[in-house]
């Protein structure tokens, strides 16, 4: 995993990839009508594992960080709208946090969740 530094007057920062996946996955959860991070039968869901930044990559540079975003939408929201608010909220997020500039993120809305029924809820309970 590499590590980004920023140089300050007492030192340098070291902020992790992990540490902006982190960010990134609490944030995109924030946004309303994502119902979840990843695709369902990724490998991670085949292997049994369950990760709270599943559906997030980060590629670091000196010059720029990338943020790729895989999600899962409510049936019937403006696709593209919460796609551009995934953006801005990932952004603002990593940047606020991390003090990180230059930041991308590319969203990628790879399933639909269809809304429960009254049924499915009771059921659930």
């Amino acid at each position: 995993m590499t590590d980004n530094f920023i140089a300050t007057e007492n030192g340098n920062i070291k902020i992790s990839e992990e540490v902006i996946m982190r960010i990134s996955a609490i944030s995109a959860r924030e946004v309303e009508g994502v119902t979840g991070l990843g695709t369902s039968g990724s490998w991670s869901d085949f292997l049994g594992k369950k990760s709270a930044d599943k559906g997030i990559k980060v590629e670091m540079s000196e010059e720029a960080t990338k943020i790729d975003v895989h999600v899962t939408v409510k049936f019937g929201v403006k696709i593209n709208e919460i796609a551009y608010k995934l953006q801005k909220t990932v952004k603002n997020a990593v940047e606020s946090y991390a003090g990180l500039e230059n930041i991308s993120v590319n969203v990628y809305v790879d399933g639909i969740e269809p809304e429960k029924t009254v049924e499915e809820k009771t059921q659930e309970k």
